[in-house]
């Protein structure tokens, strides 16, 4: 392989992760220089993975995609990646990146539930699997840039869950059920009810407990002695994004379908993450 061929291939994961989870990507442009294909190669991945129920028609099909991950993931532990834009990079990030693949593994192995057609039981089972996905990737990240991965869990749970119940309304749409049924039915809800109603839901009640457990996730994560470290600052990011987000589902009193439709552009973030870059170099 050349070097050509690696430096497309690092082009095209920066390319995804920049189209497909822009928000991380933004982050990620203040990290440090050498981190940054590391870090954009497991945002690649974990897109690819993420993707995987709403690409197939069905969960045996999503099955065999994910153990073609796994399968992938065994050939680079063994020094053997296979020959794809994302494979190459990945094995990159684990031969000198800080990227365990014991990490990968566990994404894998949660994205298993979105294959199943059984929503969670209740808060604390969706606040599990907000954990092993995003609280498992901003966990990964901060191994990569040598910053406190559990505090990085505790930002990327309340990160997932606040992007569930942003998501509501869309993951609704496609089959998805990512409101906890004990939430739903202590408000006479149901996702076929929503599906059915549509805009017309009425879903703060479900909604308001899953954001109140991120931002207890986010509190947390702000008195752990890592969070203030400069190697934290591209996730500190994060988290305050976190909770702009968690703000802006409260002034929709909320409730996921009156939230701005479409979401705010994204074209002035970079600007507030300098600001608050800025603020983090002075201590604040």
């Amino acid at each position: 392989m050349t070097a050509t061929d690696r430096t497309m291939f690092h082009a095209a994961c920066a390319a995804i992760a920049r189209e497909h989870d822009r928000e991380r990507y933004l982050a990620c442009l203040y990290a440090p220089v050498d981190r940054r294909d590391a870090l954009f190669a497991l945002l690649a991945a974990n897109h690819e993975i993420a993707k995987t129920a709403e690409v197939v028609s069905e969960p045996a099909i999503g099955q065999i995609r994910l153990q073609w991950w796994r399968e992938t993931v065994e050939g680079i532990e063994t020094g053997q990646p296979r020959t794809h834009e994302v494979a190459i990079p990945l094995a990159e990030a684990v031969e000198r990146g800080g990227l365990r693949p014991q990490r990968l593994y566990a994404i894998i192995e949660a994205r298993e539930a979105d294959l199943d057609e059984v929503p969670p039981a209740d808060l604390d089972d969706l606040e599990r699997y907000a954990g092993a996905t995003a609280g498992g990737l901003h966990a990964a990240m901060a191994e990569i840039l040598s910053a406190d991965p559990a505090t990085a869990s505790l930002t990327g749970t309340a990160w997932g869950l606040i992007g569930l119940m942003r998501a509501t309304p869309a993951l609704i749409a496609i089959g998805r059920r990512p409101l906890p049924d004990a939430l739903l039915q202590a408000c006479g809800q149901s996702h076929q009810k929503i599906r059915d109603l549509g805009r017309s839901s009425r879903l703060a009640d479900a909604v308001r407990p899953v954001v109140e457990r991120a931002r207890l996730h986010l509190v947390a994560a702000r008195d752990s002695a890592g969070f203030r470290a400069p190697a934290f600052r591209p996730l500190r990011l994060l988290a305050d994004r976190a909770l702009d987000h968690a703000n802006e589902l409260e002034r929709a009193r909320f409730e996921p379908f009156d939230l701005p439709q479409p979401p705010q552009p994204s074209g002035g973030l970079v600007w507030r993450h300098g600001a608050r870059m800025l603020r983090y170099r002075l201590g604040f």
